[in-house]
């Protein structure tokens, strides 16, 4: 099946384990038989085409997990993109609960999909293992564009007679909250663009086919070289020697919210009722692959090292609920954008 890969890219293999593992019983808990979990292929799902940004990063920590969840099968991963990553999400909701099938996705996307009421079941049903890294976002122009600051960008906008376009990688998306936030708070005179992936929303600026890309920091790097960075949402650059984008807070004259995409793993909460050992030991894992070398070689060499960022389930469970605040203030303009398509 095309959408279900074994990882066998070189420079990805290390820390992914060959040797069999027994079989458990289907049904059975018992903290001998968890020692024996993984007892198959561990399946990373993503709601996105292969890639962008959320498959290159699960590319970096994948290995490494596996290594200190001690799985000994190599582990999958299976795409299923459409409809902003619901298809993937309600397919994977779906998948067995005995902590074999992780979803992977940037949090904001899960807020969105309960927000909108685009999922049948509660947000109870979605347990987190943990976040690894977080990336800000930022407004990106062509790298001989007239604009240097975010504050430029604004200023300009406002005297233009047509609006600057923006892209963003789907409706609904992080990047178009962002985008919505920054026109609604500052006043504007800019126009969303959606496309269909981040990828293809990054290479539109990179072409000059629009003016700027809100895009996440680290993920919008395939681009680097043929764009800049004007603007980053956060409090400082993580990566100062990459790209000098201005934290927007100091040049705008509002407070903007910081916005970031922390990058997720999470089981059906049926794991933690039906399997509680495998989901203790997902969880346990993934905090132990924070500080494991495989972990910080890989990050090294994909530029992620100042992006790692542990959150913790309740940590991720909280950022849902906060993000979903911000979300409720602007959904209407959001919204409005949609039905301008």
């Amino acid at each position: 099946m095309q959408n279900d890969r074994l990882i066998n890219r070189r420079t990805f293999l290390s820390g992914a384990g060959v040797a069999a593992a027994g079989a458990i019983a289907p049904g059975l808990v018992s903290n001998a038989l968890a020692d024996k979990f993984p007892s198959k292929s561990v399946v990373g799902m993503m709601g996105f085409p292969p890639g962008g940004g959320l498959e290159r990063s699960s590319r970096v920590f994948f290995p490494a997990w596996m290594k200190t969840l001690g799985a000994t099968r190599p582990f999958k991963f299976t795409f299923l993109p459409g409809a902003g990553g619901l298809i993937g999400f309600n397919k994977w909701k779906r998948s067995p609960a005995d902590g074999h099938y992780i979803h992977l996705i940037p949090l904001n996307y899960i807020a969105w999909y309960f927000e909108l009421e685009k999922v049948k079941w509660p947000r109870s049903e979605v347990s987190y293992v943990g976040s690894f890294f977080t990336d800000p976002d930022i407004l990106l122009v062509k790298k001989d564009a007239k604009w240097n600051t975010i504050d430029e960008f604004v200023k300009d906008s406002k005297k233009s007679k047509k609006p600057l376009t923006v892209g963003v990688s789907s409706p609904f998306s992080s990047t178009h909250t962002v985008t919505t936030v920054l026109r609604e708070m500052t006043g504007a005179n800019i126009k969303t663009v959606f496309f269909k992936g981040g990828s293809k929303s990054r290479n539109a600026v990179a072409g000059g086919h629009v003016d700027a890309t809100m895009a996440p920091y680290w993920s919008a790097m395939h681009v680097f070289g043929l764009v800049k960075a004007i603007g980053i949402f956060a409090e400082k650059n993580p990566a100062p020697d990459l790209w000098q984008p201005v934290p927007v807070n100091q040049v705008l004259d509002v407070k903007i919210p910081t916005m970031l995409e922390p990058y997720s793993a999470q089981v059906v909460t049926d794991v933690k009722r039906k399997n509680p050992d495998h989901y203790k030991k997902l969880v346990d894992s993934y905090r132990a692959m924070m500080d494991s070398k495989e972990l910080k070689q890989t990050a090294k060499k994909q530029k992620m090292t100042r992006f790692l960022k542990y959150m913790s389930p309740a940590e991720c469970e909280k950022f849902i609920k906060d993000y979903l605040v911000l979300l409720k203030d602007f959904k209407p303009a959001m919204e409005r954008d949609i039905k301008g398509m």
